[in-house]
């Protein structure tokens, strides 16, 4: 059958996913990174690249005997709306993103891993699917993360996050003439009262529970708006962050059977 413009699905070939169905476990990691996935390989046993299209980049691996995918998502809601909406597509159950974010409150440096307990809203592909509200992780996700941080040993902190599509001006970095609206900004997001600024995870609690995916999001702070420092290499923290959702991957798995 030919592909329509209402449905572009190829059989069991997504458009944009470079995998098809049967190919990846019912848990699946979401960096945003295409890099980020061969750094799985790092934790994950047998890793094997699925391969690549545009920012997508999708690969399969083993973590204490349960199978888990990885696949990126790209930078913000419209990329990231397409991951979910397919992987739901090709049988994938639980998606976990594990990513970074910018701290707003002083006393989380830079390093930390924070559970994802709420996302606030400003990304406009979510809207279509959670038109009000905040978005929130799946409840047995989320404990499995917490727990998973407990059994490494890694400290770690439940964080509400306000998810933006805008890097720059919407994350208060200033530009050439807007540095007063960028002051602006960084105030309205500190009284809002978050734990920091991310860019995806609004999307992936509320687009995956609306297409039927049970959800979660754990982050590494990449850096502190407050006071202003930047982790140059955060290449431990983010292992630790696919080491956290790797073992409450383990966890989830276990409880289901």
């Amino acid at each position: 059958m030919a592909r329509r413009a209402s449905d572009p699905w190829d059989g069991d070939q997504p458009p944009h996913l470079p995998c098809r169905r049967g190919e990846l476990p019912e848990i699946c990691l979401l960096p945003g990174d295409p890099a980020r996935v061969d750094l799985a390989a790092e934790v994950l046993s047998s890793f094997r690249v699925l391969g690549q299209n545009r920012e997508f980049r999708a690969g399969t691996g083993v973590f204490n005997g349960v199978e888990i995918g990885v696949c990126s998502t790209g930078i913000g809601g419209p990329s990231t709306e397409i991951t979910l909406v397919e992987l739901a597509g090709l049988g994938v159950r639980t998606v976990i993103r594990i990513g970074g974010m910018g701290a707003m409150r002083p006393e989380i440096e830079p390093g930390t891993l924070g559970i994802v307990q709420r996302a606030r809203r400003e990304s406009g592909a979510a809207r279509h699917y959670l038109p009000d509200g905040d978005a929130v992780p799946t409840p047995a996700v989320a404990e499995a993360l917490t727990a998973a941080a407990q059994h490494l040993d890694r400290p770690s902190r439940p964080i509400t996050v306000l998810s933006t599509d805008s890097y720059y001006l919407g994350q208060g970095r200033p530009l050439p003439r807007w540095e007063d609206r960028a002051a602006e900004r960084i105030r309205q997001v500190e009284q809002s009262g978050v734990d920091g600024m991310d860019m995806e995870a609004e999307t992936v609690l509320a687009v995956g529970r609306a297409v039927g995916l049970s959800v979660g999001a754990v982050l590494a702070v990449h850096a502190n708006r407050a006071t202003d420092a930047w982790l140059e290499e955060y290449r431990d923290p983010q292992l630790d962050v696919v080491r956290v959702a790797a073992t409450a991957a383990v966890l989830l798995t276990a409880r289901r059977d």
